[in-house]
């Protein structure tokens, strides 16, 4: 398989996976006791134990662990791990207050954010097509905002900070795994490798206080809990294995395109779940509402892919 195909394979896998962790938080999140904050917190520890040893692992033979954590490579795992536990308890939260396939779609935003860090911040200029592909993400996110019952306000405002979010996390990623590269000569995916598994173990580290609280608690974590964490964080890990294995290989660009076919994956899944009975996960609703949320999806795809093909 050629670096190409395999890019846009683990791109896919991103996108599949997100979807589904996001309606497993969706079920455990509102089921079990200590919500969403505690699933976030007990998956991120099993995610870190799952990703010392993969760390080890992705440092190549004969190469000090120590040459790799340099002040580069710090900087921007810090950065992009804020954001991106920051942006992930927002979406947690999005999710105990709509469907998993209302909120995925609206994640697409992220190109919104992204435009105006780069042009605001980092000063680079956009053209005129890119402004109308970040017109497109707005008008598709009306489209969802109007897909069947409105999104409450609170909830949709969330999504748009996640969003924010996420695109700093995103140019993080990127960050390090451009600074992991001139720390050891490896290839992207590899690079890639090291970066998601360091970035995890950092977000364990940073959680460990939130699980012993938790065990503080009236109701301290159980069995259940952990078998619920463990739910969730197969499902994210799977994802951003993918993730960063697609920026790796085929770069920020075509990895955003990819990315951004959960929204469609999301209503699909949720169509179905709802078509079988599940509505504690997803509310039926009719068919032309459906296809509204269809096309919207599909329209924020677009937009994305219009933005990203003429950004670099």
């Amino acid at each position: 398989m050629n670096l190409l195909a395999f890019g846009i394979a683990a791109g896919l896998t991103a996108a599949c996976f997100s979807s589904l962790s996001y309606l497993v938080s969706r079920h455990h999140g509102t089921r079990r006791p200590g919500g969403s904050r505690r699933l976030l917190a007990l998956a991120h520890v099993l995610m870190a134990v799952a990703c010392v040893p993969a760390f080890l692992f992705a440092v190549p033979p004969g190469v000090p662990v120590t040459a790799v954590l340099t002040p580069a490579v710090w900087q921007a795992c810090l950065v992009s791990t804020a954001a991106y536990f920051v942006g992930t308890a927002c979406v947690f939260h999005a999710l105990t207050r709509a469907d998993a396939s209302r909120l995925s779609p609206l994640l697409g935003l992220k190109v919104v954010a992204l435009a105006l860090i780069v042009s605001c911040v980092l000063g680079q200029r956009l053209d005129w097509r890119q402004w109308v592909a970040v017109a497109l993400c707005g008008v598709a996110a009306l489209m969802l905002q109007r897909g069947g019952a409105d999104l409450p306000a609170r909830a949709f405002a969330v999504v748009v900070v996640s969003c924010v979010l996420f695109a700093i996390a995103d140019l993080g990623i990127i960050a390090m795994i451009d600074a992991v590269q001139q720390a050891v000569s490896i290839g992207r995916v590899r690079a890639g490798g090291v970066a998601l598994a360091l970035t995890y173990v950092v977000g364990g580290v940073v959680m460990l206080p939130l699980v012993a609280a938790e065990y503080g608690r009236p109701q301290p974590p159980v069995a259940g809990d952990w078998l619920a964490a463990a739910q969730y964080a197969a499902t994210w890990l799977v994802a951003m294995l993918g993730l960063y294995s697609c920026y790796g290989a085929v770069g920020v660009v075509l990895g955003t395109v990819l990315q951004s076919t959960r929204g469609v994956m999301s209503v699909g899944i949720g169509a179905v779940l709802a078509h079988l009975g599940w509505h504690d996960l997803e509310s039926r609703v009719d068919r032309i509402m459906l296809l509204k949320r269809f096309a919207a999806a599909l329209l924020m795809t677009a937009a994305v892919a219009i933005y990203v093909g003429n950004g670099s």
